[in-house]
């Protein structure tokens, strides 16, 4: 969750509020998503991989579903888990997630 934050700072930051990052480590949560290995607690993205994040009940439009996982499609807005926070300017909430609204 930590990593999701910090990729909604860094676009809020930049106004590149609607584009998908490329894709990063995230943490381990049973088997990582197709396109990660394995390192330790996390799962590190091959040249391959597209965005991924902890799936939290539903994922959101665009994204599909790995494992424990919601995964970009080429059509996916940025999207990060909500929990108890409210959504940063520029997201909307959907659901357990905040996501980019341009």
């Amino acid at each position: 969750m930590k990593l999701s934050l910090l990729i909604a700072s860094i676009l809020v930051t930049s106004n590149a509020l609607a584009a998908v990052p490329a894709p990063a480590e995230i943490p381990k949560n049973g088997g990582c998503p197709s396109g990660y290995s394995e390192k330790g607690n996390q799962c590190v993205p091959s040249a391959s991989a597209s965005f991924a994040i902890v799936k939290s009940e539903n994922c959101p439009e665009a994204y599909v579903v790995d494992g424990n996982y919601c995964v970009a499609t080429a059509a996916a807005r940025l999207a990060i888990r909500r929990g108890a926070m409210s959504c940063p300017a520029g997201f909307e909430p959907i659901g357990n997630y905040c996501v980019a609204t341009n």
